[in-house]
């Protein structure tokens, strides 16, 4: 699934550029990607794209702290979690956005999340929102696609 991800991201800049879910899954399958790859990564996108349509609106417009459930203090490691509050507090995601990443990480399987799957969730998040990333910590981010393999 992460390879698919991974490769929509490169693939097109901007999400909107992205063809719909038939035509995409038949251009996935034609560039290699396994069905169900292929099938899972469109429905995490799906599941993404259902968050956009204003699901965390109203997240922006407090302010506080953020506490972890307990089930996401149990799915999200240490490293996860402060990757997430690092990503925050550096402004290159919004409280919506973090909201949005914690949803998508907890819609992986358990022995699926790890460090660069999440830092891959991150920048799919951003992608979707069509928003650009603070330069330095945009290069960290990239490393789930170009420095470490998201899955073997």
């Amino acid at each position: 699934m992460f390879d698919v991800l991974a490769y929509l991201l490169e693939e097109f800049n901007d999400p909107a550029a992205c063809p719909e879910r038939d035509d995409l899954g038949r251009q996935l399958a034609a560039a290699g990607f396994e069905n169900e790859e292929i099938s899972d990564a469109l429905d995490w996108l799906d599941g993404l794209n259902q968050l956009n349509d204003g699901s965390y609106d109203g997240a922006d417009d407090g302010s506080g702290f953020r506490c972890f459930s307990a089930e996401e203090n149990d799915r999200l490691s240490g490293e996860i979690r402060g990757l997430i509050l690092f990503l925050e507090a550096n402004g290159a995601l919004s409280p919506a956005q973090r909201e949005m990443l914690i949803d998508r990480l907890l819609a992986m399987p358990d022995d699926e999340i790890s460090l660069p799957t999440a830092k891959l969730a991150a920048l799919m998040v951003l992608w979707a929102q069509g928003a650009e990333l603070p330069i330095l910590l945009g290069e960290d981010l990239l490393c789930a696609l170009h420095g470490e393999p998201t899955m073997q």
